[in-house]
């Protein structure tokens, strides 16, 4: 029985923050920073403009004046559970209708996020705002990081293989811009300032139709990186912990990873039509290319959403598979995604 994406609904908040109202606010929260090093950090960051549940208003006024570290955590957590679950229903009505689904057709709800966390959560949202049957099945996949599509999709896979009558709706919202940290702040923290971003994805995902096939997914811990990227819980919001090592560390063991694992699916690299990178910043995007011999053509789906959009964390890959496909892409795709641990996360759709 082969699981396959029917259909990918993307959303994006309504307010648009440019690299100019980063920048700004920036200057005003981080004054311990060398404004040259800010100016160049979004200016030269790949990120034009991200979606945000808040305005560049909204933020000045809410972690600038603020004052000190900013809201408390409870604050922001009530920003999220009045956002989320309006952006996650627009991904998955699109899904939704890309699939040719009736949502009463669902049989499972997989949920992830780790920028919020709530119970009734987004499942129950989705399950009254979708008008889904109420016999639905329900997973949450939390705080997982960057790589939580991935993980939700794998879950999809294994219900679908294992009843072929399930439709199971795969939902990513994170809201990113809540957890804007505010000084003193850390280098790598005003690095997480500068390229996450909000959004929602939604993949619907069954035994029918003609959509692409999920043909393989694999996991890799890299040994001793456990401290090179974190997400754990403030008093003022979430905090990032991404070091510099990262993308160096990545180019160095993500060839031997990948080509052990197309191995076992009896293909090469070469073979691969398109990657799906997951962009998690800009030196990870190029050291990652570097270290599987890519071209940026083969990436250019990951550069454009990571251009537009920012990092928007768990969903990003799903728009970065999305604008793959509505680019007519055709063949073996590769998705990748890396989270706290450090950990990766890979699919091979065809």
């Amino acid at each position: 029985m082969t699981a396959r994406v029917l259909g990918i609904g993307c959303a994006s908040p309504t307010h648009v923050v440019t690299a100019c109202d980063g920048l700004e606010l920036a200057l005003q929260v981080a004054p311990e920073h060398d404004p040259g090093w800010l100016r160049a950090l979004y200016f030269e960051s790949g990120v034009s403009t991200r979606g945000s549940v808040l305005s560049a208003r909204m933020m000045r006024d809410r972690f600038s004046a603020a004052g000190g570290a900013g809201p408390t955590t409870g604050e922001r957590q009530k920003m999220y559970s009045e956002a989320a679950p309006a952006l996650a229903e627009s991904a998955a009505r699109q899904a939704l209708t890309r699939a040719g689904v009736d949502p009463r057709e669902i049989t499972r709800v997989v949920t992830v996020s780790c920028t919020g966390a709530e119970s009734p959560g987004l499942d129950h949202a989705l399950i009254n705002r979708l008008s889904l049957d109420r016999r639905v099945s329900r997973t949450h996949i939390g705080f997982m990081g960057c790589h939580g599509a991935l993980n939700a999709l794998a879950v999809a896979d294994a219900f679908v293989r294992s009843d072929p009558g399930s439709v199971v709706l795969v939902v990513c919202c994170e809201l990113c811009s809540l957890h804007y940290q505010t000084g003193p702040v850390a280098r790598d923290q005003s690095i997480a300032n500068a390229i996450f971003a909000d959004g929602a994805s939604c993949a619907v995902v069954g035994s029918r139709g003609v959509g692409p096939a999920l043909r393989g997914f694999s996991s890799r811990v890299f040994e001793g990186t456990a401290e090179l990227m974190r997400w754990s819980i403030g008093d003022n919001g979430f905090m990032m912990r991404l070091s510099a090592r990262v993308p160096v560390m990545l180019r160095r063991v993500i060839a031997s990873w990948i080509d052990e694992w197309l191995a076992t699916c009896g293909l090469k690299r070469a073979q691969i039509a398109r990657w799906c990178l997951h962009p998690g910043g800009r030196d990870i995007l190029e050291c990652i290319e570097q270290g599987l011999d890519l071209d940026s053509a083969a990436t250019s789906s990951s550069r454009e959403v990571y251009r537009r959009r920012g990092n928007m964390s768990s969903g990003t890959v799903l728009w970065v598979i999305q604008d793959a496909i509505d680019r007519g892409e055709r063949g073996p795709m590769v998705a990748i995604s890396f989270g706290p641990g450090l950990c990766g996360e890979a699919l091979l759709l065809d």
